[in-house]
């Protein structure tokens, strides 16, 4: 999934009522319409949200996504840590499995 592209759907939302609006009446066509091509799971995200925002007001959607946009803000994930805890994972060398004994 593309960070990016879910930060500027959401930034856009929040500044942009009308698209906002589109977004959760008509979600497909208002993102072709602004010329966003979503993966399937990155769709299916924006989904989810127009689900489960769907008794809210689109004032009240605006401020949760800016409040998701301030709170995301920062640095990428981190790079997940190897089994042992001690630093970045690694992928082994090729050949190179576990012993026999493990």
């Amino acid at each position: 999934m593309r960070e990016d592209v879910l930060r500027s759907l959401a930034d856009r939302a929040t500044s942009d009522r009308a698209f906002l609006s589109g977004l959760r009446k008509a979600p497909e066509a208002t993102l072709a319409a602004h010329g966003y091509a979503l993966t399937a799971e990155e769709l299916a995200t924006v989904m989810d949200l127009r689900r489960r925002t769907a008794g809210l007001g689109d004032g009240m959607v605006a401020a949760l996504l800016a409040g998701g946009l301030k709170d995301r803000a920062g640095s990428p994930p981190g790079r997940p840590r190897s089994p042992g805890g001690t630093g970045p994972a690694r992928p082994r060398p090729p050949g190179r499995g576990r012993s026999r004994g493990s």
